[in-house]
């Protein structure tokens, strides 16, 4: 139960890091220009988002904790597609995601009318809304058995650290690559999508859909890696935790540099003023 609810907690960070983030871009752009009316149109469209994803979240998980393998298949099959198309979107905008906000919203900037407003609306809500489905879909393929209290915990825990942590990155408190981030972990997630194609089917042989394996040793091998140790994910979620561990890391080191190289910046120009005129 602790490992799913680890899952639960790094699948949660790792969504919502981006949707945050996605978030804080959007609305320092907008306050920039100081446009109120596109400023209120994104917050309709972030609340709207996670309304629509909580109400969908929901549902889902009401038909996931049903033992039916039919339904297993489609959500672990809706999970892997969804993962495998952020992972090739993430790796091609990834290093230009800031820049491609930018310039939608520049776009939206110079327009007069009620379509800008609809525009920045509908653009905010996708964007977050994408990231929203894709959380829950992995949530659920990962722990749909749990439900409960502790599902929740674990969940809100991750999405308060990703908030945290996109804060301090807004604010300048911490500051990493936010480019190489996203794709360095989107990339971990292929790990996921191959534990997903595993669990489809484990599934899809349980429930009859396709005949079981003719050798009994990768029979035994899908069954293993589906129900006793769900090897791939667990590669995923270390390889996630170097990165994170990594990245901040070298954060907090380059804050500190910083702070070094700022002291003794005060200092050599104190001296300057200090030192007598003619010297």
């Amino acid at each position: 139960m602790l490992e799913q609810l680890f899952n639960q907690f790094v699948v949660a960070f790792r969504e919502g890091i981006e949707a945050s983030l996605i978030i804080m871009i959007v609305l320092m752009a907008l306050k920039k220009r100081g446009e109120r009316r596109l400023i209120r149109a994104a917050h309709i469209g972030i609340w709207t988002s996670i309304v629509a994803c909580a109400i969908g979240g929901y549902l889902l998980g009401t038909i996931a904790l049903v033992n039916n393998h039919g339904l297993e298949v489609i959500l672990y099959s809706a999970a892997a597609i969804t993962v495998l198309t952020m992972v090739f979107w993430m790796m091609k905008t990834g290093k230009t995601l800031k820049a491609g906000i930018d310039t939608r919203i520049a776009s939206y900037h110079s327009r007069e009318g009620i379509w800008p407003v609809i525009g920045i609306f509908l653009f905010v809500f996708f964007m977050i809304s994408r990231e929203g489905f894709e959380m829950v879909l992995l949530l659920l393929a990962f722990g749909s058995g749990i439900g409960g209290h502790y599902y929740v915990t674990a969940m809100l825990a991750g999405i308060g650290l990703a908030v945290a942590v996109s804060y301090a990155l807004s604010r300048g408190i911490l500051k990493i690559n936010l480019g190489k981030f996203l794709q360095s972990t989107a990339f971990v997630l292929l790990f996921f999508v191959v534990q997903l194609i595993f669990d489809v089917w484990h599934e899809a042989t349980e429930g009859g859909f396709i005949p079981d394996p003719s050798s009994q040793s990768l029979a035994n091998f899908i069954d293993y890696v589906h129900d006793k140790v769900p090897v791939f994910s667990d590669i995923g979620l270390a390889l996630f935790a170097v990165l994170v561990i990594y990245f901040f890391t070298q954060a907090m080191s380059d804050r500190r540099a910083n702070r070094r190289a700022g002291v003794v910046g005060i200092a050599a120009k104190s001296m300057r003023k200090s030192k007598p005129a003619g010297v």
